[in-house]
């Protein structure tokens, strides 16, 4: 061996030496364990449970918001009120001081003769001053009068400016407490409308996850495909064994292409991934599905492959999001799950083998029987092995590969279709 060759098999016995070094330094990660039908199913009812007591809280904090949104108004009613009150005060005072001081002119004009000023001597003189003894009686109840009134009138404006004063300083500091009281009301307000949009999201998905996990356990066990304590794992090769004993893959075997259109003839009206909403120009809306139209309220509707239906959805009341949702699991490669949403009637059962052929329900998606469509239309749904929740949808296209493009007419007769 060359020096050449020597060089590089020592570079690469170091090499591995270290590789296998650093491999057997660096620990192992665990991987997860699976969850049984049994956990799955705890899961969902603590899922379940937890709903429950945000819809409750939900329900409290709406309640709370109402009520605070009403002594919002109130104080906002009082603080007006306040308001108008300082105002009509300040203007009285306004108006008061200048009757007085008007008042004030008149009788400094009329005193000025009988005020005592240096002494009573101006006083006196206006008294002696007299005619007669009728005369002197008049002069002096005059000047008495007039003193009394003057002094009287002095008290009076006193009197009612501190009055006057006093009260509007305990406005205005009721005034700012109640702009106080306003403010945090406000925060207490704009808290709770948080909360309450905290708690509406994922509340939907918390009961979906719910129904349609409890619903399909149950299923599995009623079809005794599995047991409580399986996984979704060994329950999914457990129904290829029953599907493939059971002939569900003998029958309407998929034709060239693989699978077929869920409808007979139609056009595509909504591929999967982004897609633009309002016409702007942007893609703000990501499409989970493909949706399939001919425009035929209550034409049928078709698996798209050989499989068995593991899971029904019913509408629990008029207008509910999707109508009836039909869920079909297919043998084909690794296993996908799809879901035909907006249908206005179901034709088969939970645990039956349906076909390319099999009409699974009418086609639906009036905005007035569903809430979640605006137009005549089937959305299809892929999820990888056994699935039906409304999480972890992939492209239709992965499996149905023969899906046509965006507004292009497609026809897809299979047997008796």
């Amino acid at each position: 061996m060359d020096k050449e060759g020597y060089l590089v098999k020592k570079i690469f016995v170091l090499g591995m030496t270290i590789l296998i070094t650093v491999s057997m330094a660096v620990p192992m990660q665990p991987q997860a364990k699976e969850k049984t039908l049994n956990e799955l199913e705890a899961e969902a009812k603590a899922n379940r449970d937890a709903y429950n007591k945000a819809k409750e809280q939900k329900e409290m904090t709406e309640q709370e918001r109402n009520e605070t949104t009403k002594q919002k108004q109130e104080v906002e009613a009082q603080i007006s009120q306040i308001q108008k009150e300082v105002e009509e005060t300040s203007d009285k005072i306004i108006e008061l001081k200048k009757d007085i001081e008007k008042k004030d002119e008149q009788m400094k004009d009329i005193m000025s003769f009988v005020q005592v000023t240096d002494g009573e001597n101006n006083y006196l003189e206006y008294i002696f001053g007299a005619t007669s003894f009728t005369d002197f009686i008049y002069r002096i109840s005059v000047a008495e009068q007039l003193g009394n009134y003057n002094e009287q009138l002095i008290k009076e404006y006193e009197s009612d400016v501190k009055e006057l004063d006093k009260k509007q300083v305990e406005l205005n500091e009721k005034n700012i407490e109640l702009s106080k009281k306003e403010n945090e009301l406000s925060q207490l307000e704009a808290k709770l409308n948080g909360e309450i949009e905290i708690l509406k999201e994922g509340m939907m998905s918390k009961d979906d996850e719910y129904e349609t996990i409890t619903s399909m356990i149950n299923n599995f066990k009623e079809m005794k495909v599995c047991s409580g304590n399986d996984t979704l794992s060994s329950c999914q090769r457990k129904l290829n064994q029953s599907m493939s004993s059971g002939g569900a893959n003998a029958v309407g075997t998929p034709g060239a292409n693989g699978t077929y259109m869920p409808i007979k003839r139609g056009q595509v009206t909504s591929a999967y991934g982004k897609r633009d909403l309002d016409g702007d120009g942007y893609k703000e809306d990501f499409h989970t599905g493909v949706d399939f139209s001919n425009s035929v309220h209550g034409d049928s509707v078709y698996p798209v492959a050989t499989g068995k239906v593991i899971n029904i959805t019913y509408p629990k009341k008029a207008g509910a999001c999707g109508n009836h949702i039909v869920y079909v699991y297919h043998n084909i490669g690794s296993g996908y799950t799809t879901s035909y949403w907006h249908m206005t009637s179901v034709n088969v059962s939970v645990g039956q083998t349906v076909y390319p052929d099999t009409r699974l329900g009418s086609m639906g998606g009036l905005h007035s029987e569903d809430s979640c469509a605006y137009g005549t239309h089937v959305h299809l749904n892929l999820f990888r092995g056994v699935q039906t929740t409304n999480s972890g949808r992939i492209d239709p296209s992965i499996m149905v590969t023969n899906i046509p493009s965006k507004g292009k007419y497609f026809t897809s007769y299979y047997g008796n279709r």
